[in-house]
This record gives C-alpha cells, structure tokens and sequence, in this order.
C-alpha cells in the first residue's frame, strides 16, 4: 500500500486536492480510498473511507475537558496517537493500493509538533509520502511563495518522506501571474529578482535569509499547477507519483 498525506497552509486546498485526486485515480481505475485525520473538521465534502471523527471530534473534547477552541483542537491531535492502531486496522481492512490522507486544516498542530510525524509514520506500515500544497492565489505574492517554500523545507526535514509540491487555485490567476510563478520554480535567479524588485524593508530581508536557508538545504522545487475546476495538473501529479513509487506503472496491478 501507497499512502500520500496531503498538508498545507489553513485554505491552501487540501481538502478539495484529496477529494478531486481520488475521484482522479478512481478514474483511472486505481484501487483508492480516502482517510480524513482532521477532528476539526465540520463538513468533510468527499467520502471518507476512514474518518478520525468517528472516534475523536474537537466539539466533544471542548466540552468534556472544558476547553477553548484551540485547546480543544491542541488535546485532539494529541489524542490521535492513541487510535492509531484503531485507524491503521480500518484502512488495512479496505486493503487498498494508495490511500490519499487529508491532515488537519491547522497546519501548525499537526505538521511543527512531534505529535503529527509520529502518527504519520505509525499509520500502518505503507509506503509514504507528502504532497505539499502551495495556495497559487496567496503566492502570487513572493513572500508567500518564499514563506511557503520555507514551510515545506521545514516539513520535509520533519516527515523525513518523499515530498512532492502542487500550485493550487491555478484557474483564479492570470496568465501572467502563472508565467511569473512558474519562472519563480524553474528559474530561482527570477525569484531572487523578484524578491529585490517587488519587497522592501523587513519582507525583503526576510525572503531573502529563508531562500538563503531552503537553497543551503538543497530542496527543489517545481510545484506542479492544478485546477481543481479544470482538472489540470492532475495527470502531472499523478505522473509523479508513480515515478517516484512504481517506476511509472500503476498502483493498482
């Protein structure tokens, strides 16, 4: 079993990547089930195959334990890692070939704590991996892009997985601000220059110690464009991944 954990920034689009990357690979006749691991979650928009709500909800934990809104989201993340063997028996009983996990919205709780890779490495014992979803509309600013660059690095060097990188929202930019972005992932001289022509003061300074940081860390990176309305991008992930995990063939034999 393959099992790609899917993060981001609060709004970036992971929620809507697993639901439309499994409707993708269930397409293309792929033996796929999705896992929601965001007790905090209120909707979940795709059908969940193995859902942490149904053994912990944030609501419920706020009201036993008396706590706020990020207390109550702090203790259920932490409480996770007890269930993990109840969730790593569920999605081993669908026996699926790759299984796409939505993590917590909060970032933060789940991906900068120890809490978070540890789960991820305890989920059954599935060859894994992490697609990293940059917010396109955000990162047509170059802070975003550099902050965002920097965020992933830092997740990388925590999950200690293969990591794979995904422009989201590509339909809401122009097509000049999709050329300036992809410039900026196939050509780090045009984000540097960005970085000095459109930043000043503090946001310049800042964007350029952590590009000087991700490129001391050797991370590449070449996030792939999608469309969650236009489906674009989707083979390209797709692609991706199985050249990573199967030599380019299927999942599903």
């Amino acid at each position: 079993m393959y099992m790609i954990f899917v993060l981001g920034t609060a709004g970036s689009g992971k929620t809507t990547f697993t639901h439309r990357f499994t409707s993708f690979l269930e397409f293309h006749r792929e033996d796929v089930m999705a896992v929601n691991l965001d007790p905090g979650a209120l909707v979940v928009p795709f059908p969940a195959n193995v859902d942490v709500r149904d053994y912990i909800r944030v609501e419920d934990v706020m009201e036993e334990y008396g706590l706020g809104p990020n207390g109550g989201l702090m203790l259920a993340h932490d409480m996770m890692e007890e269930i993990v063997e109840d969730l790593s028996r569920e999605i081993e009983e669908y026996t699926p070939e790759i299984c796409i996990v939505d993590t917590p919205g909060q970032m933060e709780l789940f991906a900068f704590r120890d809490i978070g890779a540890r789960i991820a490495h305890q989920l059954t014992d599935a060859v894994k991996g992490v697609v990293y979803i940059f917010d396109g509309l955000q990162c047509r600013d170059p802070l975003n892009y550099v902050m965002n660059m920097f965020l992933a690095s830092a997740i990388d060097m925590k999950f200690l997985l293969p990591m794979f990188h995904v422009l989201s929202k590509v339909d809401g930019l122009s097509p000049r601000e999709a050329e300036e972005i992809a410039s900026w992932s196939s050509k780090p001289e045009a984000l540097e220059d960005a970085v000095n022509d459109q930043l000043k003061g503090l946001h310049r300074s800042l964007s350029q110690d952590m590009l000087d940081v991700v490129n001391r860390l050797g991370t590449v990176f070449e996030p792939i464009p999608v469309s969650n309305v236009t489906n674009d991008g989707y083979n390209d992930v797709y692609a991706q991944l199985m050249m990573a995990f199967t030599d380019g063939g299927r999942f599903t034999p």
